[in-house]
C-alpha cells in the first residue's frame, strides 16, 4: 500500500525536478543567444528568457506544494494513528479496572495537536497552490503578449513590402 502511494509521488517530484531544470538551462541558453542578438530578437529573447524563468518558478513552487502535500498526509496519518493508540489505551486501561487515564489523556492530545499541525500544513499547501495559479496565469498573459508581439511583428514585415512584392513571380495580378 505505501509502496503504491510511494511511486506515483516520486515520479512527479522526478518530473517536477527536470522540469525546472529545463526551464533553468532553456533560460542560459536564450541568455547566450540574446548577446548576439540585434533588432526584433532581442525583444523576442528577453520574452524567452522571463518565459523561462517563470516556467522554472511554477515548476518548483509545484515541487514544493507536492512535497508539502505530501508532509501533510503523513503528519495526518500519524495524528489519526496516535488518537486512535490514545483510544485503544484508554479502553484497554479501563477494561482492566486501572482508573488512571493520564496516559491515554495525554495520548490523545497529542494525537488532537498534531491533527492541529496537519491542518495547518494544508492550509499552506492550499496557499501555495494560490500562488501556483497567480504565476501560471502570468506565464500565459506572457505567452499570449509574445505571440501578440511577434504576429504584430510579422504584419509589420508585411506592410512595408512594396506592392509588386507580394505577388508571386508567375502572377500578373490580373483575375
Amino acid at each position: 500500500m505505501i509502496f503504491e502511494i510511494l511511486v506515483p509521488t516520486l515520479k512527479i517530484i522526478e518530473s517536477l525536478t527536470t522540469s525546472a531544470r529545463n526551464s533553468y538551462e532553456d533560460k542560459k541558453t536564450y541568455e547566450e543567444k540574446l548577446e548576439n542578438a540585434s533588432g526584433n530578437d532581442v525583444y523576442k529573447y528577453v520574452l524567452l528568457i522571463n518565459v523561462s524563468a517563470l516556467e522554472g518558478y511554477v515548476a518548483q513552487a509545484r515541487l514544493q506544494a507536492q512535497q508539502s502535500f505530501n508532509l501533510s498526509k503523513i503528519v495526518a496519518i500519524a495524528g489519526f494513528a496516535i488518537i486512535t493508540v490514545s483510544i485503544g489505551l484508554s479502553v484497554y486501561l479501563t477494561s482492566i479496572g486501572n482508573q488512571n487515564l493520564n496516559a491515554a489523556y495525554l495520548a490523545g492530545v497529542a494525537g488532537v495537536l498534531t491533527e492541529f499541525t496537519s491542518g495547518v500544513f494544508f492550509f499552506l499547501y492550499s496557499k501555495t497552490l494560490g500562488q501556483i495559479n497567480l504565476f501560471h496565469d502570468k506565464l500565459v498573459d506572457m505567452q499570449k503578449t509574445d505571440l501578440t508581439h511577434l504576429s504584430t511583428h510579422r504584419n509589420d514585415k508585411v506592410d512595408n513590402q512594396p506592392a509588386g512584392s507580394l505577388v508571386s513571380p508567375g502572377d500578373t495580378g490580373n483575375p
